[in-house]
C-alpha cells in the first residue's frame, strides 16, 4: 500500500492548529482572571473595579457630629440671673455669682469653671466684652500677653455663631481661655478656668456654643 503523504501532512496541520487555538484560549482565560472583578452599582448602573475604595467620603461634619455625640446627655438650664438658657452636661452645675455672671463647675474639681456673661447685642456691647476680656486674662497672668486662638467655635455656623473670638494665657494654677462671640441677638463672654491639663476644656466650649 502506497504511504500517502498527503494526508499525512493534512493530519499535522490539524493538530497544529488545534493546539494553537488551545493555548491562545487558554491565554485569554488567564487574562480574564488576572483583571480585577468588575462590581456593578446598582443605584445608578455604573461599574467599578473590586480594588477600588470610597476615597470620596465627606469627613467635614465630623467636629459637629461628635460635638453632638458628646452633647447627647446635656439638660437644657435656664440661667437664674440672666436672660439665656445653656445645656449642661452631668458632672457640672450651673450657678449664679451675681447679676451678669453665671459659672459652670465641674462638680469633680470646682477650681475648674466657666464663667458666662451676656449682654444684648447693642451697640458696643462686642467691643467692651472683648477688650476687657484681654485685660482680664492679662490681670491673670500678672501681665503676659494673651496668645489668639483660631481653632475655637471656627466651624460652627450652624449653631449661629457669629463673630467669635479667642484668646489664652498660662497661669500657675492652669490656663486660662477667654471666647467672645454673638449669638441669637446676645454678645457672650465665656471665660474658662482650668486645670494644667485642660481637663474640661473641650465639655466647657460643647456647653458654651449652647448658649441661647
Amino acid at each position: 500500500m502506497k504511504f500517502n503523504w498527503k494526508i499525512v501532512c493534512t493530519g499535522f496541520a490539524a493538530a497544529i492548529l488545534l493546539t494553537a487555538c488551545g493555548t491562545d484560549n487558554a491565554v485569554q482565560q488567564e487574562s480574564k482572571t488576572d483583571e480585577p472583578e468588575q462590581v456593578v452599582d446598582g443605584a445608578n448602573g455604573s461599574s467599578t473595579d473590586g480594588t477600588s475604595t470610597n476615597a470620596g467620603s465627606d469627613s467635614t461634619n465630623d467636629g459637629a457630629e461628635e460635638s453632638a455625640a458628646d452633647m447627647a446627655d446635656a439638660v437644657l438650664t435656664d440661667s437664674d440671673a440672666q436672660s439665656y438658657a445653656i445645656e449642661v452636661l452631668p458632672g457640672y452645675t450651673l450657678t449664679s455669682e451675681e447679676p451678669g455672671r453665671d459659672s459652670l463647675f465641674a462638680d469633680e474639681n470646682p477650681e475648674a469653671f466657666m464663667r458666662i456673661e451676656t449682654q444684648p447685642a447693642e451697640d458696643g456691647a462686642y467691643d467692651y466684652f472683648a477688650d476687657n476680656m484681654l485685660e482680664v486674662l492679662k490681670a491673670a497672668s500678672n501681665g503676659a500677653e494673651p496668645e489668639e486662638l483660631t481653632d475655637v467655635y471656627s466651624d460652627v455656623e450652624d449653631e449661629g455663631i457669629k463673630n467669635a473670638k479667642a484668646f489664652k494665657v498660662d497661669t500657675e494654677t492652669g490656663p486660662v481661655t477667654g471666647v467672645v462671640f454673638e449669638k441669637d441677638g446676645m454678645v457672650v463672654r465665656l471665660t474658662l478656668f482650668d486645670n494644667p491639663d485642660e481637663e474640661f476644656k473641650s465639655d466647657f466650649l460643647n456647653m458654651g456654643q449652647t448658649v441661647q
